[in-house]
């Protein structure tokens, strides 16, 4: 048994970690010669698939779930439709997050620690408001706040970033108010999630390539998650995809053209 392991995130660096201790194979999914990103993950090219392996938040191009289902390879993840863990509530964060599933399969006893990366990963917002069974949010601040020893007080780092957040443009969308806190990506790209969640904020950024652009919203309801999908980015233009879980109260759409504010 083989694990391919999909982009590289705290989670997957968690994952990664666990498999070290263990005697199986671990590889990287790739592009051509260089590892997936998180939206290149599930159109590898490389490694060929094999029987028994187990692809971690990845898959090779060209193949269904089902098909490599039918091959006898297991996949480990919970971002799209058909994944074990897709749409799970916070309730159920550990049985859905990949680093559960994966210590779930090999015997790896839980832990704290574990139970808070699962957590982060699977359902930030939650995790930071109380609503993951066994976290508090309290502990879970001083536990993610460990993560950017770059910065002497973390806290108040993110606490500042909130209140510029709050002077960003802002968009209705449908009865909704939501922050367009694209002009903060950038040095502070890693800290956005987590100050969206802390402070329980509504957000939509924008990311313009050549001739399309990718609109993602956090902190939405599941009916604004539905909205968003299914009537306000189609609004915008010609869509050439859409992805995200209620549950999880996450939502991304491509659309071609240049994005209009």
């Amino acid at each position: 048994m083989r694990f391919i392991l999909g982009g590289s995130d705290t989670e997957m660096i968690e994952i990664e970690s666990l498999l070290a201790d263990t005697n199986y194979s671990v590889i990287h999914a790739k592009v051509g010669r260089t590892r997936v990103n998180r939206s290149e993950a599930y159109s590898a090219t490389h490694p060929t698939p094999k029987p028994f392996d187990v692809w971690i938040e990845c898959s090779p191009e060209g193949y269904t779930k089902p098909e490599l289902y039918s091959l006898g390879i297991d996949l480990i993840d919970h971002h799209q439709e058909g994944d074990f863990g897709y749409n799970m509530p916070p309730a159920k964060y550990w049985e859905a997050s990949s680093i559960g599933q994966l210590c779930k399969k090999l015997g790896i006893r839980r832990t704290k620690r574990l139970s808070y990366i699962a957590a982060g990963d699977h359902c930030l917002l939650s995790a930071y408001h109380d609503k993951c069974p066994g976290i508090s949010r309290n502990d879970f601040i001083d536990f993610r706040m460990k993560f950017y020893k770059f910065e002497e007080d973390p806290f108040t780092y993110l606490k500042q970033l909130h209140e510029q957040a709050l002077f960003c443009p802002t968009i209705t969308m449908g009865q909704t108010k939501i922050y367009d806190i694209s002009s903060l990506v950038g040095s502070n790209r890693k800290w956005l999630s987590d100050m969206a969640c802390c402070f329980n904020l509504k957000t939509v950024s924008v990311l313009q390539k050549k001739n399309r652009y990718k609109m993602f919203v956090s902190n939405l309801s599941a009916s604004q998650i539905d909205y968003f999908i299914n009537e306000y980015a189609p609004s915008l233009g010609n869509v050439i995809n859409t992805y995200g879980d209620p549950r999880r109260q996450f939502a991304g759409a491509v659309l071609e053209g240049q994005y209009v504010g």
